[in-house]
């Protein structure tokens, strides 16, 4: 993960190292190399980029309904205000989405 950019307000942006996939392609197989950008936002939100969206990968806590006609469970992000906490989570989560993603040929 390296840090590529801050902007005016101090988003952090950085960029994860490139995750190789095998894709087939006409029954070939063809591997692709993609690389993605996470963001660290001064209001607390830490998002990743991803076919030119952006995804929130703040964590989420569940809020029981309230009784006045909303009977549905709702969730809310965690906000994590402190830089170097938004930082730690940014690593942990960049570890585990690695884990999931990484293929080995």
């Amino acid at each position: 993960m390296k840090l590529v950019s801050i902007s005016k307000k101090g988003t952090l942006k950085f960029r994860l190292k490139p995750i190789v996939k095998t894709i087939y392609y006409n029954g070939e197989p063809v591997r692709e190399s993609v690389v993605k950008h996470v963001y660290s936002y001064n209001s607390g939100y830490v998002r990743i980029e991803c076919n030119d969206r952006l995804y929130q990968i703040n964590k989420v806590i569940k809020i029981k309904p309230n009784t006045k006609g909303n009977y549905f469970e709702m969730y809310e992000r965690v906000l994590l205000k402190n830089p170097q906490e938004r930082y730690k989570y940014l690593v942990e989560w960049v570890e585990r989405f690695y884990q999931r993603n990484t293929v080995t040929i």
